[in-house]
């Protein structure tokens, strides 16, 4: 299959990050993937894509009007037309899905957190399949957003990399070091975990001085934090690392990590830690419901009492130091036996069957002649009427549809613009004859629908 695989950014995330295991599993199994980001952000994300040899695709420097990246990937896709278009994370699915809409492309798109978005949910009867990063994703997308389990599937995108690293040694008697890794965002829930440390330092004062908590990672909460650290004066019990390439190194130095976040998908931070054979102290959220288990491989935070919670975990880990040992070397274990590569790659194989069986109806097979030049690969059908007035009104509800979706999504991004506005908080008159002029092109490609 040829594969348009569409990501809204760049940024440094765990979606992201992931890009290359995903796009080298694809490959493997004989199919070709094409990468394209909506926009750069911090571009995180881009080194490892340019170790593994990957090339990518980067439609702007920063984030456009909606309605005109739309038109940018319907331009792209009509010039090399995939078979598939694959999306990850919130607007770039939105965009793919309309896109598949008005292409009649097949789409796919990742579900990377348990949690419930406009962008995701507007245009979700368009994706033909749902791919959770995790199990407890895939729960949430039948549960809470309605999708029939014959469209969703699972592929945990954690691969373990080998390492030797020891489960944590520590006697209770020297410094305490927990930390965590991730963007400084306000769903990462931060703040709590350095209330819990002041907390612990005053309930537990012969062990105050043992504790640190450090953080791997930068982010818009970065003030926030700093303030916050200077409030309970913890400059020396709390530090904040800021962005680091090498994460196993900073793993390294933890007898502890700890993830007490709002909701989270697979969780790839707190993942990478049990490899690592740390011990972990999480919230019941995501994957780490499953992984995070109480009294074996880590400690469970009650959402609505995490400072309070963190500090009673610290005071039982005191009390009992050799929990951490056990506790780490249990962590290990299971995500040897749930995360290797040959798991990785057995979804990816089955999901590539999966996602041929479900669309078998509109496949046909590849014909091996000096007619086509693209390889050995199976193409999706491309659906034509013969009543050339079908396809002109199939188009026309396509192009209704965007612009009615543009327009919702202009207002949306409006109202949450963090630049000062003069006048009333209306859309220009420039963004609306934009608006226009696309859906006028946009017309013009529908109506010829089957030339494209």
């Amino acid at each position: 299959m040829k594969i348009h695989y569409l990501v809204t950014s760049l940024e440094t995330g765990g979606a992201e990050f992931t890009i290359p295991d995903i796009i080298k599993a694809l490959e493997q199994f004989g199919h070709q993937v094409d990468v394209t980001a909506c926009e750069a952000r911090d571009m995180g994300a881009a080194p490892y894509l340019e170790r593994a040899g990957i090339p990518y695709r980067l439609l702007d420097t920063e984030r456009r009007n909606f309605f005109l990246t739309l038109f940018r990937i319907l331009r792209l896709l009509i010039k090399n037309r995939p078979d598939i278009i694959w999306t990850s994370l919130s607007r770039a699915t939105l965009l793919g899905q309309l896109a598949g809409k008005i292409l009649n492309i097949p789409v796919v798109s990742w579900k990377n957190s348990a949690s419930i978005r406009f962008t995701t949910t507007v245009g979700r009867p368009f994706t033909r399949l749902w791919v959770a990063d995790s199990y407890y994703v895939a729960r949430f997308l039948h549960e809470k957003m309605n999708i029939p389990p014959e469209k969703i599937t699972a592929w945990p995108l954690y691969v373990a990399a080998p390492n030797t690293h020891p489960a944590p040694d520590w006697n209770g008697q020297t410094r305490l070091h927990i930390g965590s890794t991730g963007r400084l965002h306000e769903v990462k829930n931060y703040p709590l975990l350095i209330e819990g440390i002041a907390l612990f330092r005053e309930r537990h004062p012969q062990w105050a001085d043992l504790v640190h908590l450090s953080f791997a990672g930068d982010g818009p909460q970065r003030a926030e934090l700093e303030t916050l650290i200077q409030k309970y004066g913890l400059e020396k019990h709390v530090s904040l690392k800021g962005f680091q390439t090498n994460v196993s190194a900073f793993l390294s130095t933890l007898q502890l990590y700890a993830q007490p976040s709002r909701y989270e998908g697979m969780c790839l931070a707190a993942h990478e830690a049990m490899n690592m054979s740390l011990p972990v102290i999480a919230t019941p959220v995501g994957e780490m419901r499953n992984s995070v288990q109480p009294g074996k491989t880590g400690f469970l935070l009650q959402p609505d009492r995490i400072p309070e919670t963190f500090c009673d975990i610290l005071a039982e880990i005191f009390q009992n130091p050799s929990l951490l040992h056990r506790y780490g070397e249990a962590a290990k274990q299971h995500i040897q036996q749930h995360y290797s590569r040959e798991v990785f790659l057995q979804r990816c194989k089955q999901i590539s069957e999966r996602l041929l069986g479900d669309l078998e109806e509109t496949i046909t097979e590849y014909h091996a002649s000096t007619h086509s030049v693209r390889g050995n690969h199976f193409r999706f059908q491309r659906h034509t009427h013969q009543d050339g007035r079908l396809a002109f009104n199939n188009g026309f509800r396509a192009a209704l549809t965007i612009l009615i979706t543009s327009f919702i999504a202009n207002l949306w991004a409006g109202c949450h613009e963090r630049k000062p506005r003069t006048g009333n908080n209306k859309i220009s008159q420039r963004a609306c004859r934009k608006m226009v002029c696309g859906l006028g092109s946009l017309f013009h490609l529908y109506s010829h629908g089957h030339d494209i």
